[in-house]
């Protein structure tokens, strides 16, 4: 219906007298004021209705309506990144999360702490979102937070797992941001506020080996006058394989920088270590002393723990294990990891698959792992008995223990000896189809944590330089995050199976892709061989090893059989027990003679059982009584011999 063209006509209306002003004014009648748009969408974000804030916002911005800046809106941002919706896609997470938290006021408006949105993106996450930690970085630079704790929260976990070029493209960022802000201000100067956050980083490129990227932020450092610390230096210098060549580095930029070139020892402060190691048993005592442990540069080791809780545990004193338990979580994330690992050891020996990996899940980034399959386990039908409502979690004792009593800030960083624990576990409760799948992801991460080299890295970050791009924040492990504990679970199941074959291929699989196997994989090994009846081989095996660890040159069996004529094979065996005569065979060696003799024995093989045996004592020089397993393989072969004379 068109609109009226004619004017209205006043008269119509009632005139304003002051009976009616007075009526229309009176206390009891409330007056009906409208709510703005900035006013509906604070109150939407207040009530939790997300959905409906996030639609009202975008219609603001499209009709370009402006937006009165509040902190409140940090519980938009994060329920963007928080909410389980299939449908939404990883870069609309990241897009909401970013326009949410643009506004949020600036530093010098007012001062956030953002804890909330810390804790789920650092500790509340199961899994470590790069992109996330990437963007909320940008945002505190953008905001004039250049020092506190969440950008150094950022700082540490993108030089620790994303690729150097990502931390560096983010410090230069975080650098000019600040140099334009505090020009504009009074407050303290550019330098002085970037020391921590190059400091941090260059720590934390030294402990993950990436001496290269520690160097090549000194230098921007340098060269954009931040101070580097004495401590830093040195971290750097005892953390690189090339000394050397790292300190003429160092040098060239810091003349003053000492040029001691002696290895760095264990900093550690006097303990008892026979009260440690539980030599007494007195628990109070070792409680005391472990105490004290904690608070040393280098937490205790984690099978010392491992005793201590054994022990503890088998007497009933859970108490004490309550109180180094909240001492390991007071010191640090060293300390922690350390407790942890002893933890999982504790499970691992009780045959606890399902709480090993509970208990890593709880602490520490899902990384270097399949992050899938392990929530799978936890969240599915398997993961019941470990549930929180259990009373139950390992020790015995009320679940509130297995708490932290002060929570962490951050979730820890796996070593390769929690990760190997992992494997291990998912092996364990797995099937043989989920095996290969599980073996087929090992392979793939091994593969996918060797490096680019230093060429094309540095390349990539000229190119984000010059093009303004910012490099993608993808996951990247050093190739020191796997080694031969993580393929021993398959090979194990294998040669369970009774498939030698297969588990020398996964030995293949370590030495094709850089990882040495050791005396565990071998020993594996040769025992399925000569299990299996593949005596040749089991032969071959122990020849290599023994010339290995001698350097005598000794070459394998030339016949098909593995055996050579009895005067030939006298023949070297003379010369090889003058050789060996001056050197003691490691502990690793006569183990993996024991477990081939052992195989041999459960074959029913008496004639190279007799051989094994026979180069055992000769060619080793080995005494009966040093080692409890080969007295009781030597047993066994007596026992077969009384049995078949």
């Amino acid at each position: 219906m068109p609109y009226p063209r004619t004017r209205p006509d006043p008269s119509v209306f009632e005139d304003m007298t002051d009976e009616y002003s007075s009526a229309s004014t009176a206390p009891d009648t409330p007056v009906f004021t409208p709510l703005s748009s900035a006013d509906t969408l604070a109150a939407l974000v207040r009530k939790g209705a997300f959905r409906a804030a996030e639609t009202l916002r975008q219609e603001m911005i499209s009709h370009r309506i402006p937006i009165t800046r509040d902190s409140l809106y940090q519980k938009a941002a994060l329920n963007a990144i928080r909410e389980r919706r299939p449908h939404l896609k990883p870069r609309h997470r990241i897009q909401a999360f970013q326009a949410w938290m643009s506004l949020v006021p600036d530093r010098q408006q007012q001062v956030c702490t953002f804890y909330a949105i810390r804790q789920h993106i650092f500790r509340s996450m199961d899994h470590l979102n790069l992109d996330v930690v990437h963007c909320f970085g940008l945002v505190l630079a953008a905001k004039g937070y250049f020092t506190n704790a969440g950008v150094l929260q950022v700082v540490a976990t993108l030089a620790q797992y994303a690729a150097p070029s990502v931390t560096e493209t983010y410090l230069r960022t975080l650098d000019t941001q600040c140099r334009t802000l505090s020009a504009a201000s009074d407050g303290l100067s550019a330098e002085s506020l970037m020391e921590a956050p190059f400091n941090l980083a260059i720590k934390k490129h030294s402990l993950a080996r990436r001496t290269d990227a520690a160097l090549r932020l000194l230098k921007i450092a340098h060269g954009r006058k931040i101070t580097i610390s004495h401590d830093t230096l040195q971290a750097v210098l005892n953390h690189t394989s090339s000394r050397q060549r790292t300190l003429v580095e160092i040098r060239t930029l810091y003349p003053a920088f000492p040029s001691d070139l002696t290895t760095p020892s264990q900093l550690t402060l006097p303990r008892d270590a026979s009260v440690i190691s539980g030599e007494f048993e007195d628990l109070s005592a070792r409680l005391r002393a472990l105490r004290k442990a904690f608070g040393s540069p280098v937490p205790p080791a984690p099978y010392v723990l491992l005793r201590f809780i054994t022990d503890c545990c088998t007497r009933g004193k859970f108490h004490a294990v309550t109180l180094l338990r909240k001492c390991a979580f007071r010191q640090s994330s060293r300390s922690a990891a350390a407790w942890v690992l002893s933890e999982m050891l504790y499970h691992r020996e009780r045959k606890e698959p399902l709480r090993v990996l509970a208990a890593f899940a709880r602490y520490f980034y899902l990384v270097g792992v399949p992050r899938k399959s392990v929530l799978s386990l936890l969240r599915g039908s398997a993961g019941k008995s470990i549930r929180p409502h259990a009373k139950s979690f390992g020790f015995g004792v009320a679940h509130h223990v297995h708490l932290p009593p002060y929570p962490l800030k951050q979730r820890l960083r796996p070593s390769r000896s929690h990760t190997a624990l992992v494997w291990e576990a998912l092996v364990a409760v797995s099937r043989t189809h989920d095996r290969k799948r599980l073996y087929a992801l090992l392979l793939q991460l091994v593969e996918g944590a060797n490096p680019p080299g230093e060429a094309a890295e540095l390349t990539s970050i000229d190119v984000a330089e010059t093009s303004g791009a910012l490099p993608k924040p993808a996951l990247e492990l050093s190739p020191s995050s796997f080694d031969a504990a993580h393929f021993s679970p398959f090979v194990k199941a294998h040669v369970a199976r009774g498939r030698p074959e297969c588990a020398a291929q996964v030995v293949a699989d370590m030495v094709v892709r850089g990882i040495q196997p050791s005396f565990v994989q071998w020993s594996m090994v040769a025992r399925a061989y000569a299990q299996s009846g593949d005596a040749a081989t089991a032969l071959r095996v122990l020849h290599q090893l023994e010339a290995a660890e001698y350097g005598s040159g000794v070459d394998p069996p030339d016949s098909p059989d593995g055996v050579r004529g009895k005067a030939a094979e006298d023949r070297t065996r003379q010369r090889q027990v003058r050789d060996h005569s001056q050197q003691q065979p490691s502990d690793g060696l006569l183990g993996i003679f024991t477990n081939v003799l052992r195989g041999f024995v459960l074959a029913k093989d008496l004639e190279h059982a007799r051989r094994v045996k026979l180069w055992l004592t000769e060619r080793l020089g080995y005494q009966v009584g040093k080692r409890p397993a080969t007295d009781t393989a030597i047993e066994l072969l007596t026992a077969l011999e009384a049995e078949k004379p």
